[in-house]
């Protein structure tokens, strides 16, 4: 009896010796040690065009985890770029920012089955304007109807077409760059996927997989152009709301620009001349107004309704203070849409009553 009972004690000190054993003992690599997770985010302010974010770190964790670059919008934070860890655990991500402003970026590690979310402190990114914007950041307006804004969705990539029609295969490049432009004032992103021949003028609907045109078509063609350099504007309109602040928005569907080659000789096919304004101002104008931005009186301004001043340079399409400011308001910083589910007077909005285009 004494013996059994010696043996059964004996038994329990091993099995709690084995017990506090293996919970010294636990492997390391469970708990990340303090410190190990790291992040570089090199070069944070540059001028457009001229250079890009060049992001390195390392994150505790097997090899190829996703790493995300994010940036803040009003309705929260969207991924931008990614990349995977090596087998170290170190990361490299590497890209253009050109969208002009200031930003706030972060790098995420996503939760995966077997490891936990690392978040990395925010940093803010400072992208320049290459030229000195002119006249006041408070000289635009917004389109609106009702008093609802127009607004593209920037969760939603902008592909576009170009009709290069009367203007021959050399206008693809030239409207292109202003595309490229468009971009960088407001954080849209864009893709062009072809040619067409579809005219925005035309009021018909675009082929499928296609928001917005851009042709160079003639006055002869489309009466709408007489007397008009060009015409842009949203087309299709549909109720919606911001994911942000649940604000009612109506949402760009089909923008679209036509230009009038008709006025060929008296606007240069550039986007800068010493004497005349050029054809390049008129449509980055033209641009504006596909993207929900009115005329406005001040006439230093691109989206002024008619002749400019010339800067110290000679004429330039460029977008000056104001512009940049309207479509920054217009652009991706103020988030997604959703669409307007529930019923009410926005969610059938008379839009026979809006005008599809606003002539330059």
């Amino acid at each position: 009896m004494t013996h059994r009972k010696r043996i059964s004690t004996l038994a329990i000190v091993a099995m709690l010796s084995l017990v506090l054993t293996s919970l010294v003992g636990a492997p390391a690599e469970a708990k990340p040690r303090k410190g190990k997770d790291k992040v570089s985010y090199g070069t944070t302010s540059w001028v457009a065009g001229t250079s890009g974010y060049a992001i390195k770190g390392k994150v505790s964790a097997r090899k190829k985890r996703k790493v995300h670059l994010q940036v803040k919008w009003a309705d929260g934070w969207h991924t931008i770029d990614k990349a995977k860890t090596k087998r170290t655990g170190k990361f490299k991500i590497k890209g253009t920012l050109d969208w002009y402003g200031a930003h706030k970026l972060r790098v995420v590690a996503p939760k995966t089955r077997r490891d936990r979310a690392k978040v990395f402190k925010t940093k803010k990114f400072k992208i320049a304007v290459p030229w000195t914007p002119r006249g006041s950041a408070s000289s635009y307006e917004r389109m609106s109807y009702k008093g609802i804004n127009f607004q593209w969705d920037p969760c939603k990539t902008i592909k576009y077409r170009i009709n290069p029609g009367y203007a021959g295969e050399g206008s693809i490049a030239f409207t292109q760059a202003a595309v490229e432009l468009l971009e960088r004032a407001t954080g849209f992103r864009t893709k062009y996927v072809g040619t067409t021949t579809s005219v925005p003028a035309s009021r018909q609907k675009y082929q499928k997989g296609t928001d917005m045109v851009i042709a160079w078509s003639h006055q002869n063609d489309y009466s709408d152009l007489v007397q008009a350099v060009g015409l842009g504007g949203p087309g299709d309109l549909k109720a919606a709301r911001r994911k942000s602040n649940n604000k009612p928005i109506l949402e760009i569907k089909q923008p679209g620009v036509t230009m009038n080659m008709a006025y060929a000789d008296q606007y240069p096919f550039t986007f800068d001349d010493p004497a005349n304004e050029t054809m390049g101002l008129v449509l980055v104008h033209e641009l504006g107004h596909a993207f929900g931005l009115e005329h406005y009186a001040d006439n230093i301004q691109a989206m002024h309704p008619g002749d400019r001043p010339p800067s110290e340079t000679g004429y330039h399409a460029y977008y000056e203070a104001g512009d940049l400011a309207g479509l920054r308001a217009q652009g991706a910083q103020g988030g997604c849409l959703k669409p307007y589910r529930k019923r009410g007077r926005y969610s059938a909005f008379d839009v026979s009553a809006i005008p599809d285009f606003t002539r330059e």
